[in-house]
C-alpha cells in the first residue's frame, strides 16, 4: 500500500510533536516561568497543611507584599518573596495556619481557577482572604483570560466544556486553546521563533566577519536601517526577558523616590485605556467565584485593597467607581462579607512601598484587619452552633 506524501508528513508532524513533548514533561519545572514556580510551591505549602482548615489569602502581588514585608520586619528574612507562601505574623494572631496563594498579576479569572483547582476535600480553608484591586478586573497590559501563566498552568484540554463560556470570547479564542492543548511546536511557537531569530542573527555576524574589510563596510553602511531595527528588537527582547520575572527585586529596592516613579510608569501603562471586554469578563469571573465558594461551603471574605492617591489618579475615568460598585453590588447579593480599606481612609502614603503595595508598617495595619476578620468569622461559626432551633 502507497503512502503519499501528505500523509507522511502528517505523520512525521506527529512524531515530532509527541518527541518534543516528551521532553518538555521531562524539563517540565525548568520551563516554568516565576508565576508558574511561585504557585507550585504555594500548592506544595498547601497540600501540607490538609486536614487543617488554614486561613488562605488569595490575591495579586498586593497580597503578597504585606505578607512578605510584615514577616521580614519580624526578623525572618526571605530574599525573594515570591517564594514566600504563608505569614508568621498572622498565623500568631489567628492560632492556626496560614496559606497564601497569592501570585503576581494574578486577576479575578486566575483567582477562580486557583480556588476551583485547589480549595477542594481536605483542602478547604476555614476563611478564604481575597484581596481585591481595580487592576485585577482590568490590565491594558495583557491580553485575554487563557493568556495568564496561572492559567496555562491550571488549565487541561479536559476542562475546556466547564470554562468555555466563562473564559472564551469567540471561536478565534477557543481554536487557539485546543491547538495550545494539543499541539505543542504550536504551544512553543514563541519560543522556538525567538530561537530561529537568535540563529539568523549570529549566523549572519559570522558571515560579516569572513567577508573582506571592504565589503563589510559597505555591508554595514548599506544596512544601518536594519541594524537600527535590529537594536530595537533586541531591547524589545530583552524587556520580555526580564518579564519572565515580573518581581525581580521586587521589594527590595532602597530608593524610594525611584520606586514611586518606577510605579507610577508601570500603572500609567497597565490603566492606559479601559478595555471593557476584559473588564466584564472578569465581573463574570467575579460572580463564578462567588458562587463556587458557596457551593462548596467556603467562608469567602472580600476586602478592597487600600491605593495611593498617585494609583488612583493614573486610572481612566469611571474604572475605580465601577470596580468599587460592582464588588459592593456582587458581594451583597451573595451575602459575602465585605470589607472597603479604601475608604475607610486608614492607610498614608508612609504604609506603602510604591504606589500600591503595601510596606511592613501598612502590613501590620492589614494584618490584624484580616485577623479581626478571623476572629468574627469563629464567632459567627460558633454562635451558629450553640443556638437551640424550636
Amino acid at each position: 500500500m502507497k503512502i503519499n506524501k501528505t500523509a507522511t508528513a502528517l505523520l512525521a508532524f506527529l512524531a515530532i510533536n509527541l518527541a518534543l513533548a516528551g521532553n518538555g514533561q521531562a524539563a517540565g519545572e525548568s520551563k516554568k516561568d516565576a508565576i508558574q514556580k511561585s504557585l507550585a510551591q504555594a500548592t506544595n505549602v498547601l497540600q501540607t497543611r490538609a486536614g487543617t482548615e488554614p486561613v488562605v489569602l488569595i490575591g495579586s502581588s498586593l497580597i503578597l507584599a504585606p505578607l512578605w514585608s510584615v514577616d521580614v520586619a519580624d526578623g525572618a528574612f526571605f530574599k525573594d518573596c515570591m517564594q514566600h507562601h504563608t505569614s508568621s505574623h498572622l498565623e500568631k494572631l489567628v492560632d492556626r495556619p496560614v496559606v497564601s496563594l497569592a501570585t503576581a498579576g494574578q486577576f479575578v479569572s486566575d483567582t477562580y481557577l486557583i480556588t476551583e483547582k485547589l480549595l477542594n476535600g481536605k483542602q478547604r480553608p476555614s476563611v478564604l482572604i481575597y484581596g481585591v484591586a481595580p487592576r485585577d478586573f482590568m490590565d491594558d497590559t495583557t491580553g485575554g483570560l487563557a493568556m495568564t501563566s496561572v492559567f496555562d498552568s491550571l488549565v487541561e484540554t479536559k476542562d475546556f466544556s466547564k470554562i468555555d463560556k466563562l473564559f472564551f470570547n469567540n471561536f478565534d479564542e477557543r481554536g487557539d486553546f485546543v491547538l495550545n492543548r494539543s499541539v505543542f511546536l504550536y504551544r512553543k511557537r514563541g519560543r522556538y521563533q525567538a530561537k530561529v531569530q537568535d540563529f539568523a542573527a549570529k549566523l549572519e555576524n559570522k558571515m560579516l566577519a569572513q567577508l573582506p574589510l571592504s565589503n563589510q563596510a559597505g555591508s554595514v553602511a548599506g544596512a544601518s536601517t536594519d541594524a537600527n531595527s535590529k537594536s530595537a528588537s533586541s531591547a524589545s527582547l530583552a524587556a520580555n526577558a526580564s518579564a519572565v520575572d515580573p518581581l525581580a527585586n521586587f521589594l527590595l529596592g532602597g530608593d524610594r523616590d525611584a520606586v514611586w516613579k518606577q510605579s507610577i510608569e508601570e500603572y500609567a501603562k497597565r490603566y492606559k485605556h479601559f478595555n471593557a471586554k476584559q473588564f466584564e469578563k472578569q465581573k463574570e469571573c467575579f460572580r463564578a467565584l462567588t458562587a463556587l465558594c458557596a457551593e462548596r461551603k467556603i467562608k469567602l471574605c472580600v476586602v478592597a485593597m487600600p491605593l495611593t492617591d498617585d494609583n488612583l489618579k493614573l486610572m481612566p475615568p469611571g474604572l475605580y467607581q465601577q470596580y468599587i460598585s460592582f464588588v459592593k453590588e456582587a458581594t451583597k447579593e451573595s451575602a459575602v462579607p465585605f470589607l472597603d480599606l479604601q475608604s475607610a481612609k486608614a492607610y498614608d502614603e508612609s504604609n506603602f512601598y510604591d504606589t500600591v503595595h503595601l510596606n511592613s508598617k501598612g502590613g501590620e495595619k492589614f494584618l490584624s484587619t484580616v485577623s479581626n476578620l478571623v476572629r468574627e468569622h469563629d464567632s459567627v461559626a460558633a454562635s451558629k452552633l450553640t443556638t437551640k432551633t424550636y
